[in-house]
């Protein structure tokens, strides 16, 4: 695995712990990020090769299940996942990132780990791949 890619899924996993942390101590209903929990999980998956099921991830996002739906229908109609029927059981439904949801995710973690890494908030960024919703729904909580 390219160093990158470690450095990413590292980043990635103290993002969820710190996640955990905030809604243990907080509450989750005080600081709902359901499209940011299920992104860092699905980041995780995809590396792991495991499949993501819808029902498993509105678990990980810590919010009804039909918020959470509601999140991953406002995700996959701005491209960041898809969602696929798997199989003649059309209940099970497998999500995944696209190619521009992994690539946000991934500016993301990188910028996150610049910033641990010592660098100021300030500090410049080169230019790179970002995710900027065209509507503005991903930033709107229920």
């Amino acid at each position: 695995m390219p160093q990158l890619t470690r450095t990413r899924l590292e980043m990635c996993h103290r993002l969820i712990a710190c996640r955990k942390i905030v809604g243990d101590r907080l509450g989750y209903g005080l600081c709902p990020s359901p499209i940011l929990d299920m992104l860092l999980e699905l980041f995780v998956t995809t590396h792991e090769r495991r499949p993501v099921y819808s029902w498993s991830l509105c678990m990980f996002a810590h919010v009804p299940i039909s918020t959470a739906l509601r999140k991953m229908e406002t995700m996959e109609q701005e491209g960041m996942v898809i969602r696929e029927k798997t199989g003649r059981d059309r209940r099970r439904i497998q999500v995944c990132l696209t190619p521009e949801g992994r690539a946000a995710v991934e500016g993301l973690l990188d910028r996150l780990a610049q910033i641990y890494a010592g660098e100021t908030l300030s500090a410049s960024i080169p230019p790179g791949p970002r995710h900027l919703p065209t509507n503005g729904a991903l930033s709107s909580q229920d």
